[in-house]
């Protein structure tokens, strides 16, 4: 998916958002707005895909505060509350009489985490909002497709999204593994600090994070966009991306960086959150997406 006009503003709304809810003083918040709408007009206007762009906008932010995780107490708080969610679904988990079944309830408990975003369109805070299964309405569902292409898969590279986001995408790995225990799982982070995505500082850090590591291989996948963009990826993340026999990948950044490639091992998993990514898919803002790339 390329970038748009409407993207830009986008940035420089969340440059706006970013100053308010990490509480920057009035002088530093007049800068980086300043420089944020200089930068936004010098920067090429080109076939990229929007992800790509935050970097720049994010370095500038990241110089003008001296903060290099401006969001770390805020994703502090998303996997902590997280944590306390997750948990609570787990106690009260049904009784499946199929993997199948099993497997969808996991596949949307994941799409549950992927409510959590600061770095969208629409205003966000984990504090108000309310974590609910039933609440989820999806415009695609490919389960049909996932559950044949997985059954015969050896290796599932899971591509990260939000902090806290994480903590959900474990409920999906671990099921996966109870009912496919011979798939090796690798779980890329973010290559460094963007918005409030996961990285593997974060992941090493927190011990609420530590439950996913009894299921797969977590790794950084080098890409310092919040989305993942093949060519700004390590070697190692390169290859498990060459090498994977399905591939889901989380959040509406990775399916603005991949939904254009004619790869059927590729399943996106996200909340349709901008104007952009709506008209895109002639698709209802809010709406929930589990869809499958197509061979084109």
């Amino acid at each position: 998916m390329k970038i748009e006009k409407k993207c830009l503003l986008c940035l420089a709304n969340q440059c706006n958002q970013t100053m308010e809810i990490t509480f920057q003083p009035k002088e530093i918040a007049n800068r980086a707005k300043q420089a944020i709408e200089s930068l936004i007009q010098s920067l090429p206007y080109e076939n990229v895909p929007p992800p790509k762009i935050a970097i720049d906008i994010y370095k500038k932010i990241a110089s003008i505060t001296s903060t290099d995780d401006i969001y770390q107490h805020i994703k502090t708080e998303c996997i902590q509350k997280a944590r306390i969610i997750v948990d609570d679904i787990l106690c009260k988990k049904p009784i499946f009489k199929t993997p199948e079944e099993e497997l969808q309830w996991a596949i949307k408990i994941s799409a549950l985490g992927n409510i959590i975003d600061y770095g969208s369109a629409t205003k966000f805070s984990i504090k108000n909002e309310v974590f609910n299964i039933s609440k989820l309405d999806f415009a695609v569902f490919d389960l049909k497709d996932f559950y044949k292409k997985i059954q015969n898969s050896k290796t599932l590279l899971y591509l990260a999204d939000n902090a806290g986001e994480n903590i959900f995408d474990e409920v999906l790995i671990s099921t996966i593994k109870s009912i496919y225990p011979h798939i090796k799982i690798t779980y890329l982070t973010r290559g460094a600090p963007i918005i409030n995505d996961i990285t593997l500082n974060d992941m090493n850090t927190h011990l609420e994070c530590k439950k996913i590591f009894d299921f797969c291989e977590v790794a950084d996948s080098g890409v310092k966009s919040p989305g993942f963009i093949y060519e700004d990826a390590n070697p190692a993340a390169q290859q498990s991306f060459n090498q994977a026999d399905i591939i889901l990948a989380k959040g509406m950044g990775n399916f603005e960086c991949l939904e254009n490639i004619p790869d059927s091992r590729i399943f996106l998993l996200f909340k349709i959150k901008c104007e952009v990514v709506s008209n895109h898919l002639k698709i209802a803002l809010g709406k929930m997406m589990f869809k499958q790339n197509s061979e084109k």
